[in-house]
């Protein structure tokens, strides 16, 4: 039961991962990401119709939303789907909006 004011923590999660997906940019860096793996900021940039300062803070907004992960490499960032994160929030959303699916795992690749 949420105490007046708060929210349970599987909803403060989900609201910070859908808002981190609600920008079509973002939804269009995941999808790339889904489709090709592991990029880089710049990867991206040459995909996508934005410079690389606005891929850069939707890649910000992504990380805080733990719906992407972040590797250095040499002198690079390197991105990735948070698979763990994308299918907890896929479930709590099935759970809160008691949807139903025959699916039992979110196949990403």
């Amino acid at each position: 039961m949420a105490i007046r004011g708060t929210f349970e923590n599987n909803i403060t999660t989900m609201a910070d991962g859908l808002k981190a997906m609600g920008h079509p940019g973002r939804i269009a860096i995941l999808k790339h990401l889904m489709q090709h793996g592991e990029c880089s900021c710049q990867d991206i940039v040459d995909q996508l119709p934005y410079s690389q300062s606005t891929v850069s803070g939707h890649l910000q907004k992504l990380k805080d939303g733990r719906l992407i992960k972040m590797k250095s490499v040499k002198t690079s960032s390197v991105y990735s789907i948070d698979v763990e994160s994308l299918e907890s929030l896929y479930g709590e959303l099935g759970e809160v909006f008691q949807l139903k699916s025959d699916k039992k795992q979110l196949s990403l690749f």
